[in-house]
């Protein structure tokens, strides 16, 4: 038997309530309305690859993302990490090898905290050695820069200062959110390659969640496309980008810029609403390939030619 994936999902649900309830609206009967932000995800990372995570806004990258790491409790399915599945008792133990690297790392830094009390938040103490050895893995010199605060840093220093604490206490599995779109070109290549080094030098498994295709395409291995709170495409980096297979995954692929091609064609439409979306497949009002069966039935997540695609063109 090999080693079970670091992660595995089996039908991981996370629903917000669209709004707050009321007594009057109790009262009255008012039903609830939720934002399907996760619905039914079946995903698995194996342990030392990267999985990329791509889709437009709003489609439940960060909030599966936060699920992963334990930041957000499941409403549905279930999570396992190691082979182990994680219940409520189990997410101290989950929380000590999982950490996650925010979009915004000013927002997701403490504007108070020096930069060693920031990267020691993790330990729960103040560890010299261990604060200094992060420091010095993210290219960052312990002497000039650890008791400065984040408003003194440069935006790829505060990045690093946020890798850094994502590090120092050694996790075995990293969501990355985004780390790289705050930052100016010349520095995205460099987070990149440092996230890459850190990767090999530390034996690190990633899920990274971007909509750049171009930056999926350079760190991943595997990726997964996600729309409107749904897998619908996951398949080696290579063939998904060369020979996508799922109608949105092909509009995303001609959106991106290339050398010989002026016509861009991003996919038209609008991203459907989370909270009432529509029914049987989600991509359906905005595919070109739409037959009925696409606004009856949701399709399955089914395994094609070494890949797994949710559409009925598919289906047998």
């Amino acid at each position: 038997m090999g080693m079970p994936p670091i992660v595995k999902t089996v039908n991981l649900r996370k629903y917000y309530l669209a709004y707050k309830m009321g007594l009057l609206d109790r009262l009255f009967g008012k039903k609830p309305a939720w934002v399907r932000a996760v619905d039914n995800v079946n995903i698995e990372i194996e342990e030392g690859e990267t999985l990329g995570l791509i889709g437009e806004s709003g489609s439940g990258k960060t909030t599966l993302g936060k699920l992963l790491v334990t930041l957000e409790r499941p409403d549905g399915g279930e999570y396992y990490f190691m082979g182990e599945k994680v219940t409520e008792d189990k997410i101290p133990w989950v929380r000590q090898q999982v950490a996650m690297v925010f979009q915004n790392p000013y927002s997701s830094l403490n504007p108070r905290l020096t930069v060693k009390e920031i990267i020691s938040e993790p330990l729960g103490h103040f560890d010299e050695d261990r604060v200094r050895e992060a420091m010095e893995m993210v290219g960052l010199n312990y002497r000039e820069h650890s008791n400065k605060r984040p408003r003194e840093l440069s935006g790829g220093q505060v990045q690093r200062v946020a890798v850094a604490r994502a590090i120092v206490k050694r996790p075995r599995f990293i969501v990355l959110d985004e780390p790289t779109s705050a930052l100016d070109a010349s520095l995205q290549a460099q987070v990149l390659n440092l996230l890459m080094d850190l990767k090999e030098q530390l034996g690190l498994t990633y899920l990274f969640i971007t909509h750049n295709i171009a930056i999926a395409y350079y760190i991943s291995d595997r990726v997964a496309i996600m729309y409107a709170g749904k897998i619908v495409e996951m398949g080696n980096v290579d063939e998904v980008f060369k020979k996508p297979m799922h109608p949105y995954t092909q509009l995303l692929m001609k959106s991106v810029p290339t050398i010989g091609r002026k016509e861009l064609e991003p996919p038209t439409g609008e991203v459907p609403s989370l909270v009432n979306p529509p029914p049987g497949c989600r991509f359906h009002p905005r595919c070109p390939y739409i037959m009925s069966v696409c606004k009856e039935k949701e399709p399955p997540l089914i395994n094609v030619n070494n890949r797994q695609v949710a559409c009925w063109l598919y289906q047998q």
